[in-house]
C-alpha cells in the first residue's frame, strides 16, 4: 500500500479518526476532572547509625563495618514493611479510627523502596484521607515500635523519620497534561489502524484510489 493510498483512506475516515480522538481527550480531562482519582502520600525513613562513644579512634573502621550491616538491615526492613503481618497491624490500627481498608488491596498497593541508608513509603489510593492515614500509622509504626519489629535494630542504629506528606497530593496539572497526552496518542495510533485494517478488509475500491492501482492517468469517470 502506497504512501498516497494511504494519505487518501486516512483523508476519508478523517472524521472517525478526529471523533476518536476528541473524544478521548475529552474523558481523560473528564475522568481527572470528577473521576476517582489517585492520591499520592509517602515518607521516607533514615536509618541512624549509632557509634560507641569510645570509638573515635576506630571510627573509620566500625563505621564501614555498620554501613555494611545497615544494609542488610534495610533489605529486612522492606521486606517487613511488605509483609502482610505489619499491613495487618496497619489496617487493625486504622480500623479503630473507623477506616476500613482491605489487607489484600493495601498490600497490592503500597510500595516500599530501598534507599541508600533507609527505606521510602509510597502509596496511591483513590480516598486522601485514608491513603495519608496509612502512610501516618505505618511511620508510626515503625518508628514506635521499631525494637518491637525488628529486635536487633537496637544494636545497630535508629529509625528516624526525615520526609513525610502532611496530605495526600492530588495529581498536578503536568501529571494530568502528560497521561491525557499519551492516552490520546494511543486513541490516534489505534484509530489509524483500525481505518486501515477496515479498509483493506472490506477490499473496496474508491474512484481516486484507481488511477493508483492502474498506474495510469484517468481522464473522467461516470457516475
Amino acid at each position: 500500500m502506497s504512501t498516497a493510498r494511504i494519505a487518501r483512506i486516512l483523508g476519508r475516515w478523517w472524521w472517525f479518526i478526529g471523533a476518536v480522538t476528541i473524544s478521548t481527550i475529552a474523558g481523560s480531562i473528564l475522568w481527572h476532572a470528577v473521576g476517582p482519582v489517585s492520591h499520592h502520600a509517602e515518607a521516607e525513613l533514615l536509618l541512624v547509625l549509632e557509634l560507641p562513644p569510645d570509638s573515635e579512634d576506630r571510627q573509620f573502621g566500625i563505621g564501614n563495618s555498620r554501613a555494611q550491616a545497615s544494609s542488610i538491615v534495610i533489605e529486612d526492613l522492606v521486606r517487613l514493611a511488605r509483609g502482610r503481618s505489619f499491613l495487618r497491624e496497619i489496617v487493625e490500627a486504622l480500623n479503630k479510627k473507623d477506616l476500613r481498608i482491605d489487607v489484600e488491596t493495601l498490600s497490592k498497593t503500597i510500595d516500599v523502596f530501598p534507599l541508600a541508608r533507609g527505606l521510602r513509603l509510597e502509596l496511591d489510593w483513590t480516598n486522601a484521607i485514608e491513603a495519608q492515614a496509612v502512610i501516618n500509622t505505618a511511620v508510626q509504626l515503625l518508628l514506635v515500635d521499631q525494637t518491637r519489629l525488628y529486635p536487633s535494630l537496637s544494636e545497630l542504629g535508629t529509625l528516624r523519620l526525615i520526609d513525610k506528606t502532611d496530605a495526600a497530593i492530588r495529581p498536578t496539572f503536568g501529571f494530568v497534561f502528560l497521561d491525557t497526552t499519551l492516552k490520546t496518542f494511543v486513541a490516534l495510533c489505534a484509530a489509524i489502524l483500525i481505518v486501515l485494517l477496515a479498509d483493506w478488509r472490506i477490499n473496496r475500491i474508491f474512484a481516486d484510489d484507481v488511477e493508483d492501482l492502474l498506474d495510469t492517468p484517468i481522464l473522467g469517470t461516470v457516475r
